[in-house]
C-alpha cells in the first residue's frame, strides 16, 4: 500500500527474536537497501556483518568494532567517512540498554539513560555521515527517525507484527532530500571538528 505522498506502508507478521535482522521480513527489508549501497554504517551490529562499518558495544559480538555507538559514530566522523546507507536498530527501551550493559559488565549510569532515550546526540552525527540521496534504516518501537525538520523523507515503512504480548517492529526507510548545518549543540568558544 501506497500513502498520498508516495510513501510505502505494509505489515507482516513474523516471530519476534533480539537479532531484528534475522527476522524474515525484516531480512527482506534491510537486504533491499543494502544491495542499492555502497558505504553503509551500523553502530548497534551485534553479530550482522553485511555493513561496511559495523560495532556494538558486547565483544563477543561479530562487529568490527566495541566501543560505544556514540564514540563509534565520532570516530567515523573525524575519518571524514561518508556512507549512502545508515541502519539504526539500538535498544528499544532504557530496560534494554540496561540489560547490554550488564550483560558485558558494565553499569548503566544516569546520563546513559538520559542519552538513549531518544539517542539525539548519535543522530546528530549520523546527519553529517550520511550523503545526501542516502537513506537511513531505523528499528523500533516508534517511528520517530531523522524526521522533516533535518531535511528527510519517509520513503516506506514496514510494521511487523509479533502476536500478542510483543510490541510490533516499526522498520523505517527515510531518503535524507537536503543537508542542513549540524544540529550539534557545540558549547561557546568551540568549534565544530
Amino acid at each position: 500500500m501506497s500513502g498520498a505522498d508516495g510513501m510505502k506502508f505494509s505489515r507482516e507478521w513474523a516471530m519476534p527474536s533480539h537479532e531484528t535482522f534475522s527476522i524474515p521480513p525484516i531480512a527482506v527489508f534491510i537486504d533491499k537497501y543494502l544491495r542499492a549501497s555502497t558505504v553503509s554504517i551500523d553502530p548497534f551490529a551485534r553479530d550482522f556483518t553485511r555493513a561496511t562499518y559495523t560495532n556494538d558495544l558486547n565483544p563477543d559480538t561479530l562487529a568490527s568494532s566495541h566501543v560505544d555507538s556514540l564514540d563509534f559514530l565520532r570516530g567515523l566522523d573525524d575519518s571524514g567517512v561518508l556512507a549512502d546507507l545508515i541502519i539504526f536498530d539500538p535498544p528499544y527501551s532504557p530496560r534494554q540498554v540496561k540489560e547490554c550493559y550488564n550483560g558485558i559488565g558494565l553499569k548503566m549510569k544516569q546520563e546513559d539513560a538520559q542519552r538513549t532515550c531518544s539517542w539525539v546526540r548519535e543522530k546528530e552525527i549520523i546527519h553529517d555521515l550520511l550523503e545526501v540521496g542516502g537513506v537511513f534504516l531505523y528499528f523500533g518501537w516508534d517511528s520517530m527517525g531523522m524526521g522533516r525538520t533535518r531535511g528527510y523523507q519517509i520513503e516506506e515503512i514496514l510494521l511487523v507484527c509479533h502476536g500478542p504480548g510483543h510490541n510490533d517492529t516499526i522498520c523505517m526507510a527515510e531518503r535524507k532530500l537536503q543537508h542542513q548545518e549540524s544540529f550539534r549543540m557545540v558549547p561557546e568558544g568551540r568549534t565544530l571538528p
